[in-house]
């Protein structure tokens, strides 16, 4: 059913998209102006909804076979590893659309026709000039990359892995589209990209559920099981995510019912709630009834290998296993097809302009950069006390401050003590994470590079000190339970397994940190780099990400608790923090001698009405990167000192427990073997310690043998 099903779902989205491509009002045609032609009109939009379904195929397959499909150890069974294959086969079909869409497009905002754009030199030129290019060509690597590698696949980590270069591969677009174009582009683009993002998992682990062949009763119960719960996630994350991009492109409720575009929008409104009723039913209908038939049976079987099971009762409902996935996979076809018809509406959409145009028509340049009005002149109040929400981080930050505190819950509630320090350390970088990121530096960062380069240093060198004192991942491996079978891995063990896979140990090397630490401050702040990022949106996001957890992973290692596939000792570490001090400080002396703006595609092209011009402000952030380094610097010093206290403390302590119970000083022997050596003489032999036979018999209480 693999095939009919993603087909049916293709079917649906296609037949959906060519009426409203049909139905929409023909497009006005100066005489004289290039025209990209018929190709291009009815090309773009369904290589776009071939490449979303295509997506959703990738990213369903490989959520069954890194989550859903029960894994022994965390190697894959047959069934797990056939959705790796279709993951494989779904993502090159993905990554040929984006590849079609990247020349529609180019010939769409060329105003050429697809043939001339398909040069490789004419699409080069597309992608270095525009977003929309740079967006697609990400997606089709990610794409790529998965159809390589998709087939191979052997792990649950690896699929797992796989998963998220997938799942990051449906993000760029939406910074791209109309939603990018907004005047408040921050919150509209975020949205957008959750709506997406949970659209797709919602869709695509139903699609690899309404596939499995050859997995038994228990183990597709277990399956189901973890999609509704992870169902019911994505499509409230859908529904929040699609009303808050709405919001922002329709302007009010008017346009609802009087715009094309509103239309559409209440199409997809009706889509959804219609899936979330069936979505509904089927945890009714199937997953109940099926834990009892699976529980009672006694029978595992495969509903397709099986032939029409006996009822109850004459005239009955049909209750067996086999009976209930027929049910699900009956009502799951009905439920993707509605899915696949908002998708349909979706690639719509974006061919349909919005009532909020802020592409045609934007305030000015400046709120256009921002996303925001112009703030008023910067003072230590406004720094202080302005808030502008970076939904990103504070979303990431109440779902972390929540798990968090869930894991210390669960402790206390089995009797496990947890530290009150660690907490109030965790939560306590979240807020300082949020307060940065959405407060007035968060504000005030794209306009000044010396608050950028504040929030930033914050970000890298303050922050992620108590959130590492925190131990977040000790606290999750103590709190989720061991996966039960039928399961022999789950959470728990994912997570066991991410630290001791490669990436972990590249990450947390103690010689890349230190390189990252100090070395991605100068890549970015002295290339074009910097001018790159802050015109982007996601660029923005990324730079913080970036520092946050370059902070984090470096004071990890340094500072922290928890498990680490490689942690030097002591005095190595002291090395580290020692080794990293003298690079912000000549970068700060290097960026307040530059005589050029930095970031000049940026800073130079903001128009401030007010403050110091960007070169002076530069040279107040090289002041800012010099010394700030020195107070956290201080603090972490002190930590080092007191956990190396502390170990050799605790060293100590099992040196003298082992001494009383053995009576062998293993350190002491080893020191008088190695002075031995060094003088040419020979060890003298240890005293052996008399047994209790021994010292129980004559022999043993020193008497000679009996005469």
């Amino acid at each position: 059913m693999t095939v009919p099903v993603a087909a049916v779902a293709a079917a649906v989205a296609l037949i959906v998209l060519l009426v409203i491509v049909a139905t929409a009002p023909a497009e006005v045609s100066l005489p004289g102006l290039p025209d990209a032609g018929s190709l291009t009109h009815w090309g773009l939009p369904i290589a776009r909804v071939v490449g979303e379904v295509a997506s959703v195929g990738t990213v369903g397959w490989l959520l069954a076979a890194a989550v859903l499909i029960p894994s022994q150890q965390g190697r894959l069974g047959a069934a797990a590893r056939r959705h790796g294959r279709a993951a494989a086969v779904a993502a090159a079909v993905w990554a040929a659309a984006a590849v079609a869409e990247l020349v529609f497009t180019a010939s769409d905002i060329s105003a050429r026709p697809p043939g001339e754009m398909a040069d490789p030199s004419a699409l080069r030129s597309f992608v270095e000039a525009t977003p929309q290019g740079r967006a697609l060509l990400v997606v089709a690597v990610c794409a790529l990359i998965v159809a390589l590698v998709g087939a191979t696949l052997m792990s649950t980590v690896a699929a797992g892995w796989l998963l998220a270069l997938a799942c990051a591969g449906l993000i760029p677009t939406a910074f791209t589209g109309h939603a990018a174009g907004s005047s408040q582009h921050a919150l509209a683009v975020v949205a957008l990209g959750v709506h997406i993002l949970a659209a797709v998992v919602w869709t695509g682990g139903l699609l690899a559920l309404t596939t499995m062949r050859g997995l038994a009763d228990a183990p597709f119960l277990a399956a189901l099981r973890r999609y509704s719960r992870l169902a019911a996630v994505a499509a409230a994350a859908t529904a929040v995510g699609g009303i808050a991009s709405a919001a922002v492109r329709l302007g009010g409720f008017g346009p609802l019912v009087e715009d094309r575009y509103g239309l559409l929008i209440l199409g997809k409104i009706a889509g959804l709630v219609a899936a979330v009723a069936i979505g509904g039913l089927v945890r009714r209908r199937v997953i109940g009834r099926l834990s009892g038939a699976v529980a009672t049976g006694g029978t595992v079987a495969d509903a397709d290998a099986a032939g029409e099971s006996p009822a109850v009762a004459a005239g009955g409902e049909d209750s067996s296993p086999a009976a209930r996935r027929r049910v699900f996979r009956g009502l799951a076809a009905v439920e993707i097809s509605v899915l696949a018809a908002t998708f349909g509406l979706a690639a719509g959409l974006s061919q349909t302009p919005p009532p909020v145009n802020d592409e045609a028509f934007p305030p000015n340049a400046t709120e256009a950069m921002l996303g925001y009005p112009m703030p008023p002149p910067i003072t230590p109040e406004r720094l202080l006390t302005s808030w502008r929400p970076d939904w990103v981080f504070l979303g990431l930050a109440l779902l972390a401050a929540g798990l968090y505190l869930a894991g210390v819950i669960r402790l206390s509630r089995r009797g496990d003590r947890w530290a009150p320090g660690r907490t109030v350390g965790f939560i306590g970088g979240l807020v300082l994470v949020v307060v940065v990121t959405s407060g007035g530096l968060g504000l005030y960062g794209p306009v000044l590079l010396s608050v950028h380069m504040s929030q930033h240093m914050i970000l890298t060198m303050l922050a992620p000190i108590p959130l590492v004192l925190g131990a977040p991942i000790t606290l999750a491996l103590r709190a989720l339970r061991p996966a039960s079978a039928p399961y022999r891995s789950g959470p728990r063990e994912w997570l066991l397994a991410a630290l001791h896979s490669w990436p972990a140990r590249v990450l947390t090397h103690p010689l890349f940190v230190t390189a990252n630490f100090a070395g991605s401050l100068y890549i970015l702040y002295l290339s074009p780099l910097l001018g790159h990022l802050m015109n982007d949106h996601l660029g923005h996001l990324f730079m913080n990400a970036h520092f946050l957890m370059t902070g984090f992973y470096f004071f990890e290692v340094l500072i922290g608790i928890d498990p680490l596939p490689k942690r030097p000792p002591h005095p190595g570490r002291v090395l580290m923090l020692v080794a990293v001090i003298p690079f912000h400080a000549f970068l700060g002396l290097t960026i307040m001698s530059t005589t050029t703006v930095l970031g000049s595609s940026w800073y130079e092209q903001l128009v401030r009405p007010w403050g110091a011009t960007p070169l002076d402000d530069q040279g107040t952030a090289g002041g800012i990167t010099w010394s700030f380094g020195e107070i956290p610097t201080l603090v972490v010093m002190l930590v080092l000192a007191v956990q190396w206290s502390r170990t050799d403390e605790r060293r100590a302590r099992t040196r003298e427990r082992r001494v009383d119970t053995t009576g062998v000083d293993e350190q002491l022997d080893a020191y008088n073997a190695y002075l031995a050596r060094l003088n040419g003489t020979r060890p003298a032999p240890k005293p052996s310690i008399p047994s209790q036979s021994d010292a129980a018999s004559p022999r043993g209480t020193g008497g000679g043998p009996p005469s």
